[in-house]
């Protein structure tokens, strides 16, 4: 009903500003709109005649389960490497040279002395490769829900049969 009014107003509004007055319009056009909304709504609400057809339609609903998945973290892996410090001990073999001086002669010799020393020199070297991934694990899980469905009952009095 109120649609009306308003829809009444706004013509009437417009049929007054054609006219020259918008007040009168806007009140004419309301009363107008009112009586139009008034006469539908009645329209409306009136019974249908009994046709003596007596079917009645109910409609029953029942609820569905909507299933659907969605990805959640469970967890998180921090993958990282440590260097670990080990003391490694070798033998090395070396050679040097020693002076033997003998008795004898009288004259001064020069001799150079020599002998290996032994230099470290650290290489990194691969002992292994680890492979890292992830594997997709299908399972079958049971979801149970409780869904509420409508049933149609009828009660009838012992008077109407």
């Amino acid at each position: 009903m109120g649609t009306y009014l308003i829809i009444g107003a706004i013509l009437g509004s417009l049929f007054g500003w054609v006219l020259g007055s918008v007040t009168i319009g806007l009140l004419l056009g309301a009363v107008a709109g009112g009586l139009i909304g008034l006469i539908l709504t009645k329209l409306r609400v009136r019974k249908p005649e009994d046709t003596g057809n007596d079917v009645a339609h109910v409609q029953l609903k029942e609820e569905q389960l909507d299933i659907h998945k969605e990805r959640v973290q469970t967890g998180e892996v921090k993958i990282h490497k440590e260097v670990v410090a080990d003391k490694k001990t070798i033998t090395v073999p070396i050679k040097r040279q020693e002076l033997v001086v003998e008795l004898g002669d009288e004259e001064k010799y020069r001799i150079p002395l020599k002998e290996e020393e032994i230099v470290i020199k650290k290489n990194p070297v691969q002992v292994a490769e680890v492979s890292i991934s992830k594997r997709q694990i299908n399972e079958m899980e049971q979801v149970t829900e409780k869904v509420k469905k409508e049933t149609l009952h009828v009660n009838s009095s012992e008077g109407d049969k």
